[in-house]
């Protein structure tokens, strides 16, 4: 440590590495998300690096073993400045004693500035949090353009096949009107039969086309939700 209290980039390294190996009367084991042990200084310290490390995995996909290191690496760097700023509120450490502040301030405020750095080099930054949303947001409203417009076609395709039925429909009506019982029974247009020819030909031939566009369009818009 320098005459000031400070610690140096490779005394900072050292302290991460220590995290593995200290051991303390209050220590507690917690596990890193490459499977390496951490002994940490109380309960408290325990519950804050689990957690962490639960909404960084439930955020990001971290598969890599290299990224896992990274991330234990990240957690060690965001314990120790918890840790800090722990002691700048109670105004001694974890067992009363005082300590040095202007040195812990100086080292809480350098280890900070290497998490950002670290993040930034993880992908995981808020500079890459902001360009993830914004991109997600431009896919969504362009999902949404491409959705309505399929959902567009669709509606003229099935407002045309209605058309050509209600036609086909208005013409038979129209026949049995001017047609006698005779007439009728020649042209399937007894009301019992038009009637059918409704139930059996026209409602399955309009149902049809919904059934085709919920089985190639709209299934995959729900899979995407």
């Amino acid at each position: 440590m320098s005459e000031n209290g400070k610690l140096s980039d490779e005394e900072i390294l050292a302290k991460l590495a220590d995290l593995e190996h200290q051991e303390a009367v209050n220590s507690v084991t917690v596990e890193g998300s490459s499977g390496t042990e951490f002994q940490v200084l109380s309960t408290e310290e325990a519950v804050w690096f689990e957690e962490a490390l639960e909404r960084y995995q439930d955020q990001y996909n971290f598969e890599n073993i290299a990224d896992l290191q990274d991330l234990d690496r990240l957690l060690a760097m965001e314990l120790l400045s918890y840790r800090w700023a722990n002691w700048m509120i109670r105004d001694s450490d974890y067992d009363g004693n005082a300590y040095d502040e202007k040195a812990v301030s100086a080292n809480k405020d350098k280890i900070e500035k290497s998490i950002v750095s670290l993040k930034a080099q993880m992908g995981i930054g808020r500079k890459n949090r902001v360009e993830s949303e914004q991109q997600s947001t431009a896919d969504y409203i362009q999902n949404l353009l491409q959705r309505a417009g399929e959902f567009g076609v669709h509606r003229d395709t099935q407002n045309a096949e209605i058309l050509n039925w209600y036609m086909e429909l208005r013409a038979k009506i129209g026949l049995m009107d001017r047609s006698d019982d005779e007439e009728r029974t020649h042209n399937d247009v007894h009301p019992d039969q038009v009637l059918e020819w409704i139930r059996s030909e026209m409602i399955p031939a309009v149902d049809k086309i919904d059934d085709h566009f919920r089985e190639n369009n709209q299934r995959y818009w729900i899979r995407d939700m």
